[in-house]
């Protein structure tokens, strides 16, 4: 390695953690927050406490039968599921099978020096466990927040964000969390946006060692990193937005997460604005990206706050309260600017669906 993670700033520990606690201390915070013990009573936990083997039995009774989505991949990547060396795409292959397999062939493949690697990323819970739930809840989030099972042998997620809150809790095997604030952006040398391992954008940084000669502004995101290891019954608050690296130490691991949205959200998804701004500002020239660049400023960003405060509520349209009718009409918008390009006959059957829906 070329720097040592122990140097790192460690990620505050809270102990003794209770729903009141989380929501009035912990989340307003917007800083990762170790919950110590969090989940330690899980029956899950206490299974996959005692060997491999319990965790793979208490899977095994619990699975519906139901396939998710699989990692594979050879040896060589040594459970780094990233790109490939010249881009050209990733460097591993999708699957699905149970979750008990998975577990199945992760015993076994714990007793091989160099195993493949193999992951079951975001297994939904109420889908391949339904009874996961019912038998290890988390009263810190809401009832309908589901439950996502990542089960694997030693791999790595690189460094990338949610776009939602999350709690991640260590069910088997140790984790290690490296945090970077939203704003180290420029210096986590983002990989392509629509190109990503786990789907949103990722480093290209390989957080376990790091090529300060190719990344030197690394370096900076380092100075303000933080990090945690965590023992099975553990868990990790994750802000959204927050950059994070996740490795998994252990021959057998299996993480649980949830994810929900604190505060009010919008009608669309930001990452969708952000792709649609790459197709329409880029291409303009200087002149006009400076103008539309102020357009966003002061009814987007609103850094001078309510960029209308002359109008009537009932007369800002789109720059009010969001109704049913204004939202059609900028749905409306957005499609008539995608679908320019189309034949008219597809055209107006797209505009047709958006017209009808609510």
């Amino acid at each position: 390695m070329s720097f040592e993670f122990g140097a790192l700033t460690r990620v505050r520990e809270w102990h003794g953690v209770t729903p009141e606690i989380f929501h009035d201390q912990i989340i307003p915070a917007d800083q990762p927050a170790v919950l110590k013990g969090l989940v330690a009573d899980w029956p899950i936990v206490r299974a996959a406490t005692t060997s491999s083997k319990g965790l793979y039995e208490y899977l095994r009774a619990h699975d519906s039968g139901r396939a998710t989505t699989i990692f594979v991949a050879e040896p060589s990547i040594n459970g780094a599921f990233f790109y490939r060396d010249d881009m050209s795409g990733l460097n591993f292959e999708r699957r699905s099978q149970p979750l008990q397999m998975v577990a199945a062939n992760l015993v076994a493949l714990s007793e091989s020096e160099n195993p493949p690697a193999l992951y079951a990323p975001a297994a939904v819970a109420s889908e391949t466990t339904p009874s996961f739930t019912k038998e290890n809840p988390l009263p810190l989030v809401a009832p309908d927040v589901e439950a996502r099972l990542w089960l694997g042998n030693a791999i790595t997620a690189p460094t990338h964000y949610d776009m939602e809150d999350g709690i991640a809790c260590v069910v088997a095997g140790r984790r290690r969390f490296t945090f970077f604030p939203p704003d180290q952006l420029p210096n986590l040398y983002i990989g392509p946006l629509d190109m990503a391992p786990g789907g949103l954008p990722t480093s290209l940084v390989k957080a376990s060692d790091p090529d300060f000669a190719r990344f030197p502004r690394y370096r900076e995101a380092l100075k303000v990193a933080q990090a945690a290891e965590l023992e099975p019954g553990d868990a990790i608050f994750i802000p959204n937005m927050w950059w994070h690296n996740v490795e998994s130490l252990d021959r057998v691991n299996l993480l649980v997460n949830y994810w929900w949205f604190e505060g009010t959200r919008g009608a669309a998804s930001p990452f969708s604005a952000l792709a649609l701004g790459l197709m329409a500002i880029p291409p303009l020239p200087e002149s006009r990206r400076a103008v539309w660049r102020q357009m966003f400023e002061h009814y987007v960003f609103r850094s001078e706050g309510d960029p209308v405060p002359y109008l009537p509520a009932d007369k800002r349209g789109m720059l009010g309260t969001l109704t049913p009718d204004v939202t059609r009409y900028m749905r409306t918008q957005i499609v008539r600017s995608l679908t320019r390009s189309l034949p008219a006959q597809i055209r107006e059957q797209i505009q047709r669906w958006v017209s009808a829906s609510p």
